[in-house]
């Protein structure tokens, strides 16, 4: 079954963003410009060190975070050391693990008692700012407007959750949608370091499941950590491969002061 769901996941891979001239590269940029990611790669060893070139300036003349997801079967093989040497900063390692998604796949992900709310309103956001604050997560406020503007622009494509304790934002997660593949992706689970090992990510993980489920998806994908790795195999999850953020910083602008 893993080399059907890679496939699966590759094709889902190409279809999630628009192809870019530079290269064999799907790309997915947010509507305001204000970051971009490769999402697929498929170049020849003698054309990369240009596509890279062509994707960083682009970026810092648009002054956007640009991210350059690398899987390991990526082409070419020494794709990770050249962005490397191109300025990209590692992110961690992650597994790309998938479930086939039926009733009985959620037997395994137990109901809860907890209050889990989906997310309308973008105004309700700060919910998820105020968990990932906890938590320590960067960037918090561009990632809060990201979002809304996502909820605003494309509900159908993104849900939200997040885990209430006696009205207390403690845990969140999103869903990604692509209704053209039946494809679902997790992302985003995070939870107050005080409300830990409570059962809330595998709450979390089945409400957005049965979403899944409702809206007719075959196939669910989730770049897991180390941490939420093994709580995903026990439940069914099957590992596909491992796959790495490489970021790159535009230089902030500078100039001098004139008297």
């Amino acid at each position: 079954m893993s080399a059907n769901l890679l496939g699966a996941l590759d094709s889902y891979r190409q279809q999630a963003g628009q192809s870019s001239l530079q290269g064999r590269l799907i790309k997915q940029c947010a509507s305001d410009n204000s970051e971009c990611t490769v999402l697929y790669s498929h170049c020849l060893p003698g054309e990369i060190c240009e596509v890279i070139r062509k994707e960083a300036s682009l970026a810092e003349r648009a002054k956007y975070t640009l991210e350059w997801k690398v899987y390991d079967h990526d082409t070419p093989s020494n794709l990770k050391e050249l962005l490397l040497l191109a300025g990209f900063t590692p992110g961690p390692v992650e597994s790309v693990m998938a479930l086939r998604l039926s009733e009985k796949a959620l037997d395994l992900f137990k109901s809860s008692a907890y209050e889990i709310r989906p997310i309308r309103d973008p105004k309700c956001l700060v919910d998820v700012a105020a968990i990932s604050r906890e938590i320590g997560r960067p960037n918090i406020e561009e990632e809060q407007r990201r979002l809304a503007l996502a909820l605003q622009e494309d509900p159908e494509q993104m849900s939200v959750y997040v885990a209430y304790i006696d009205d207390e934002p403690v845990a969140c997660g999103r869903i990604y949608f692509d209704q053209d593949s039946k494809i679902a992706e997790l992302s985003g689970g995070r939870t107050k370091t005080t409300r830990r090992k409570q059962g809330l990510y595998n709450a979390l993980v089945r409400a957005r499941l049965m979403e899944a489920i409702r809206r007719r998806c075959k196939y669910v994908f989730v770049d897991a950590l180390p941490t939420s790795e093994p709580i995903l195999k026990k439940r069914g999850f099957e590992f596909l491969v491992h796959t790495q953020p490489f970021i790159y910083q535009p230089k902030p602008l500078t100039g001098k002061m004139g008297y």
